[in-house]
């Protein structure tokens, strides 16, 4: 929409379109307490479908938008709307499979944000051509998709379990199955008591912290797709329609970025951390590529632009690290909460690198991207050796104490956390 005469229409000048989405993400952040709660004791299919209701509500309201103000507004409670989601899809996925299969569940929902990015820029062209309706262009684009929103809303209330124990597609045998199937993950089941223990285990954890660290890091570089994508091809010297257009390849380097990341860890489980900093090397160069190519060159830095959207194939990783890597529900919903304070942290920060006044070259956006996505291929490091340290410690005081081979019975199912449980064992 950006593209579509918002910006002049609501009056935008200097940082103010950088505001909108950190808006968003303040907003995401501001949740991110109440969903490490309510996770904890709301049905989880129940939950997800009454957010994506009150999403879809929201974003049929930002169209009424006058100015800055408003849309600061409107932005705000879309972040609230949609803190709850994504932690949400994390921890269901890491009740229902096992830890060698989350990575690829994982990579191909999230390939969804990637068809997305296809399928909106194909939108976006069509939408761009609605004329002579009295409504300007960039409102249709809330209008059509919160009525989206709300009709997906409908199929999730509906269709979507709270747990395998409730899912109404398995009979008792499977849910059975099902249960038994993730026994050896050693994270338990879904539990509505909050631990005090647990919450204060997860916050003296190295790991949470790390996680936290790593993902504010990693992600202020990726909002130059996320909210300025549009407006960089367009500053490249592409048109309107053009960049509307152009912007579906990165859809398809972040599906190819996501599936390769999937597949790998899914034959060999300790390549998560391997795979982050795979991922993060073509986004960092081509980061230096746009920022150091000649203008001319807009085919070059267009390519470039392309290949730092291989990144996203790290966010499921870091998804499925945490996932397998803390058990007890209570642990596992506060790591995650802190796992999206640093999502919407990071998200907050990196639009205010892309500077108005540098409009559309944004120099100071793409070098702090070559940082970033730099630091991001060095810090899964740090985390691979704690974790090789960890098990080694782990498996040298089995041995020395003699309870290597004694066996708590159904201990997997008894929500303890990670720390608690002698024979866990951690995934890199």
């Amino acid at each position: 929409s950006a593209v579509y005469g918002l910006q002049k229409d609501l009056n935008l000048k200097g940082q103010d379109y950088s505001w909108c989405p950190s808006m968003f993400y303040l907003g995401y952040m501001a949740f991110q307490p109440f969903a490490a709660i309510i996770l904890t004791y709301f049905p989880m299919g129940k939950f997800v479908s009454a957010t994506s209701l009150a999403w879809a509500i929201v974003l049929l309201c930002t169209p009424g938008a006058k100015d800055f103000s408003g849309m600061a507004a409107c932005r705000f409670f879309l972040g609230i709307a949609e803190g709850g989601i994504s932690p949400a899809y994390v921890l269901l996925t890491g009740t229902w499979y096992k830890k060698d299969e989350i990575p690829l569940r994982m990579t191909i929902w999230f390939c969804g944000n990637g068809v997305a990015i296809i399928l909106q820029s194909l939108i976006s062209y069509g939408i761009g051509h609605i004329d002579h309706t009295g409504i300007a262009v960039w409102r249709w684009f809330f209008i059509i998709f919160g009525i989206a929103g709300l009709f997906w809303s409908a199929v999730l209330f509906w269709f979507m379990p709270d747990t395998m124990l409730t899912a109404k597609f398995l009979d008792e045998e499977e849910k059975a199955i099902a249960v038994e199937r993730i026994r050896r993950n050693r994270t338990g089941i879904a539990n509505p008591e909050f631990k005090k223990n647990q919450f204060i285990e997860a916050i003296l954890d190295p790991k949470v912290w790390w996680t936290l660290v790593f993902t504010i890091v990693w992600i202020i570089p990726t909002t130059a797709v996320a909210s300025f994508g549009s407006l960089v091809i367009n500053g490249f010297g592409y048109g309107t329609f053009e960049s509307s257009l152009l912007n579906m390849p990165l859809g398809l380097t972040e599906i190819i970025g996501l599936l390769g990341a999937g597949l790998v860890t899914s034959y060999y489980p300790n390549m998560r951390c391997i795979m982050q900093v795979i991922c993060n090397t073509p986004a960092a160069i081509g980061a230096g590529l746009v920022y150091s190519l000649p203008k001319s060159n807009k085919v070059g830095r267009l390519i470039a632009f392309y290949c730092t959207n291989f990144t996203n194939g790290t966010l499921p990783m870091l998804w499925a690290m945490t996932n397998s890597n803390v058990a007890g529900h209570t642990k596992r919903t506060t790591s995650t909460a802190f796992m999206f304070l640093g999502y919407s942290a990071g998200f907050v920060i990196g639009p205010q690198f892309f500077l108005g006044s540098e409009a559309p070259i944004y120099p100071t956006g793409f070098k702090t991207m070559m940082i970033c996505f730099s630091i991001s291929c060095i810090l899964p490091l740090f985390y691979y050796t704690y974790i090789t340290w960890l098990n080694n410690k782990r498996a040298r005081k089995l041995e020395e104490s003699g309870e290597a081979s004694v066996v708590l019975r159904n201990e997997e199912f008894y929500d303890l956390t990670d720390k608690e449980q002698l024979h866990f064992v951690y995934i890199k």
